[in-house]
Formats: structure tokens, C-alpha cells, sequence
């Protein structure tokens, strides 16, 4: 305001009035400004108002006129980009150096389906207007947002777009340069109000994989820490939503990740990563926004065309700004750019099905590998199955069952068995008692057209089987021996008994 400039003001049906002054003051009163001879001027404004609104004027007018004016200071100051030092040792050491932030891009700018665009400006302007709710509520007033696509799909821009529609400081943490979790405590404690706190790519930062069991100690130890202590997944969690999560109020927390399988579910669940935001590929809709930013298009007849391509193949927004400024810096029209994005489409789709067709390929290959290791496997036991069964062949001679009977007067019967290949051949030479005579059964079977004389066979390794003839001779033998033992045994007791009469 002017010198003796006036200002009328409602509020709440009250009229008041503002007016700026400037009071003069003797020497030695004092005062900051300036001095004019021997006295001071103080600039000041002075309020009107009626005597029966003081109460108003005084509870509510006054505190509603410095909420504005801090909001007026607030947008009209330079934004800052932080970024934590790695030594915070003394208290004169500042946790943070800045650098004054000036990203032009903006959600009109960023290149995304408009439906999900616009939920996400609804949310942050809900969470920004909320202060009464979160204090209702008992919660610190905090959001947190995480970020996850493949490389290349804007999340470090949907980052910017957040701070210029809230007009937020950002706070940038390298966590790789905190030593332990006191020294990030320190460093929340340094944040302000009305901002947004990044990790970016938090999987690559810290070991919080799913399973929190099997992580490891650090490879490399701490030069500043002798026990070994670092920033650990409890002391990051105490920060999202612990006691000092309430330190600064109105700050969005924003993590990002290439691979949000990797984190632990604690760490992203609803209440600490209150939103999740998947940075997909280019669709349609954000094709014709990045044509908007570098051509300067609202519509081409080409715009079929490129949307017939993405529906067999995934490009990123990253892919299609290079595309269209290399297109920009050869100098090419709006015509000649649309249909070298067509190409690049196109050089990709080729591009995505080679790489199918080889990843399939190597997975068949795999599968046949593995078959025919199985199969090798398999011969490999077949064959030592087959070698066990060969030698047990070859070391079995051939059995003779000499069974010798006598009843009622029966002669001898002999069943030789002579075992090969399998098979058993039997002779069966049977002599029948009362005076009958040996019969030799050769019998002779036809089996296809084939003759299979059963008669001596000859074994795998070259030796001949016994003949019938030399069983019988080997069982008389056998018959003979065997009265011979009875007749010794007979003799032992008899010079027992003589021996028993001489002791009595």
C-alpha cells in the first residue's frame, strides 16, 4: 500500500478499513527504519473497524489475514530441490544443500491416459485442502504415493507434475549416503512443511526384499560406525508412520521402484504407500499429448495409423519424446515426424517378436535338453539293468534237479531243467514202477511253423549241457556214496556198543 492509501474490507458482514501510515519518532525512541535528521519513520497500517465487531476482528479476522498472507508469501517464493550431505556430525553442519527448482512440466504436459491423470490431481487436491480431517481423524498429516513401471515411463516427471500442482518443495534422499537410522531421523527432523519426500528406486537403495529373513549385512562396513549399524527397514518404517511421522505436517511421501515385487509388503502396504500409481506404457491418449508437446498437434491423419501399432507393441513415453526430437532436429514437418514414429512402431513390434521368437526358441531348446538328459538318464539305468541281468545269465550254470525217489518199489526219476534265454526246458525221464521200462519223452513242439526239439542245449557262454546219461550216472554215484556213509555209521555203533560191554 501507498502512503495514506486506504483500504475497505468485508468479513463475515463487517466492514473494515486498512490504511498505511508512516509515523514520525524523536532520535532517541528507537526504531528499524530510516532516519530523517534527527528523527525516524515507521511505516505501519492501520485497522478500522466498529467497536462491536472486536471480538471478530480479533479471534477470527486477524489469524484469517495472516493464513493469507503466508500463502501469498508461500506462492510467490522460488521452490527448492534438496538433497541430503553425507556428514552431519556437528550442529553446525547443515543436513541439507538446495537448489532453487524450475521443472516446466506440469500434468497438462505429462504424457498419461487422462482418466488416471485426473484421479491422481483429485487426490492430491483432496489431501492439500484436508487439514482439519487428518486432525480429526488422529492422523499425521501425510500421504504417501508409490511409483512403479519399467525404466523410461515418467516417473521422475509424474514427480515434478506433483510439486508444480501443489507448489511443494521436494526432498531428495540418497539413502546410500545415510549412515544409520539416528543420522535419517536428523534429517526428517530438517524438512519443512509443504513437501514432497523422494526415495527413488528404494529397491536398489536398501536390502527390503520380500523376505526379510535372509537379508544381509552390508558388504562394506561403515568407516563412521565401528558396530556396523545402518539404515535398516525399522528405522525407514518409523519415519513413514511411527512417532516421527508427525514431524512437518502436509508433506507427501513418494517412493519409486523398476521392481515393486522385490519390497516387502510392510513397506507398501495401504496406510504408509496410501497410493499406487503403475507408470504404464504409452497409450493412444498419451501419444496424442506428447504430439501436443513436440509438434504442436491436436489431431493428424496419421493418428489411426500409430494407434493400430500400439495395439502390438509397448513403447515408452521416453522412446517417443527421443523419436520426436530427433524428427524435430532433422528438420522434418509434422507429416514427416508422425510417419518416422510409425517406423520406430514398427522397428519395435519387429524388434519385440524377435526376441519372443528367441526366448521361445531357448525355452524349447531348454525343454529338449531336459528331455533328452531324462532320456540319457533313463538308457543309463535301462542299460545297467540290462548288464546285471546279462551277468547273472552268464554266471548261473545250469541247474540239474537230480531228485531221486523211492516208493512202493519205484525206480529212479530224473527231471533235468536246463535254464536259458528265459526259457526252461524239461526232460522228463520217467520210469514207472512194476516192471515197466524207461520211456524218454522227446516231445516235439511246433510253434510258428518252427521245430523246437527240446534235447541238449548249449548255454550262452559255449558250454554243453549234461546229457541225461550223465545225470543217471552221477545220481547212482550219489546213491552209492551215501550206502557207503550208512555202512560207517553202521560200524561206529557197533564199536560203541563193544565198548560200553567192556566198562561194565
Amino acid at each position: 500500500m501507498r502512503d495514506g492509501q486506504d483500504v475497505a474490507d468485508e468479513y463475515r458482514g463487517a466492514m473494515l478499513w486498512w490504511s498505511s501510515l508512516v509515523v514520525v519518532e524523536p532520535q532517541g525512541s528507537g526504531g528499524a527504519y530510516a532516519n530523517n535528521g534527527n528523527h525516524h519513520e515507521r511505516r505501519c497500517q492501520r485497522l478500522t473497524f466498529h467497536k462491536r465487531h472486536r471480538r471478530l476482528v480479533i479471534d477470527d479476522y486477524l489469524p484469517h489475514v495472516r493464513r493469507r498472507g503466508r500463502g501469498i508469501l508461500f506462492a510467490n517464493r522460488r521452490r527448492r530441490l534438496y538433497t541430503n550431505n553425507r556428514s552431519i556430525d556437528s550442529y553446525m553442519s547443515k543436513p541439507w544443500n538446495y537448489v532453487n527448482f524450475d521443472h516446466p512440466t506440469t500434468f497438462q504436459t505429462l504424457a498419461m491416459e487422462p482418466a488416471k491423470k485426473k484421479a491422481i490431481m483429485d487426490d492430491l487436491d483432496s489431501f492439500r485442502n484436508s487439514r482439519d480431517f487428518y486432525r480429526r481423524a488422529g492422523k499425521p498429516w501425510k500421504r504417501g504415493y508409490l511409483l512403479y513401471s519399467p525404466p523410461g515411463t515418467g516417473k521422475s516427471t509424474m514427480i515434478a507434475a506433483m510439486a508444480n500442482h501443489l507448489n511443494y518443495d521436494i526432498y531428495d534422499i540418497e539413502l546410500t549416503m545415510v549412515r544409520n537410522n539416528n543420522d535419517l531421523r536428523k534429517l526428517f527432523i530438517e524438512t519443512t512443511s509443504k513437501s514432497i519426500i523422494v526415495i527413488e528406486d528404494i529397491d536398489c537403495s536398501l536390502n527390503l526384499t520380500g523376505d526379510r529373513a535372509k537379508q544381509q549385512p552390508p558388504l562394506l562396513p561403515n568407516p563412521y560406525d565401528p558396530l556396523g549399524r545402518a539404515v535398516t527397514l525399522s528405522g525407514l518404517l518409523n519415519f513413514i508412520d511411527g512417532l516421527w511421522s508427525a514431524c512437518g505436517g502436509e508433506q507427501i511421501v513418494v517412493f519409486t521402484t523398476n521392481h515393486v515385487e522385490k519390497l516387502d509388503p510392510v513397506l507398501i502396504r495401504r496406510g504408509r504407500m496410501d497410493m499406487h500409481i503403475e507408470m504404464s506404457y504409452c497409450g493412444f491418449e498419451a501419444i496424442k499429448t506428447l504430439a501436443k508437446n513436440y509438434l504442436d498437434i491436436d489431431s493428424h491423419r496419421l493418428f489411426v495409423a500409430v494407434e493400430e501399432q500400439l495395439r502390438e507393441v509397448d513403447i515408452t513415453p521416453a522412446d517417443v519424446a527421443e523419436c520426436l526430437t530427433t524428427a524435430l532436429r532433422a528438420g522434418y514437418g509434422e507429416d514427416s515426424a508422425m510417419e518416422f514414429l510409425i517406423e520406430e512402431l514398427k522397428k519395435n513390434r519387429e524388434e519385440a517378436k524377435a526376441a519372443a521368437s528367441r526366448k521361445v526358441k531357448a525355452a524349447e531348446a531348454n525343454v529338449f535338453k531336459t528331455d533328452k538328459d531324462e532320456v540319457e538318464d533313463e538308457e543309463d539305468g535301462q542299460q545297467i539293468e540290462y548288464s546285471d541281468e546279462v551277468e547273472e545269465e552268464d554266471g548261473q550254470e545250469i541247474e540239474y534237479s537230480d531228485e531221486v525217489e523211492e516208493e512202493d518199489g519205484q525206480e529212479i526219476g530224473y527231471s533235468d531243467k536246463v535254464e536259458g534265454d528265459g526259457q526252461e526246458t524239461e526232460y522228463s525221464d520217467e520210469v514207472k514202477a512194476d516192471g515197466q521200462e524207461i520211456e524218454n519223452l522227446d516231445e516235439v513242439k511246433e510253434e510258428d511253423g518252427q521245430k523246437t526239439k527240446y534235447s541238449e542245449e548249449v548255454k550262452e557262454d559255449g558250454d554243453k549241457a549234461k546229457t541225461p546219461d550223465e545225470v543217471k550216472e552221477e545220481g547212482e554215484q550219489e546213491t552209492q556214496d551215501s550206502e557207503e556213509l550208512k555202512e560207517e555209521d553202521g560200524q561206529e555203533t557197533e564199536d560203541t556198543e563193544d565198548y560200553e560191554q567192556l566198562r561194565l
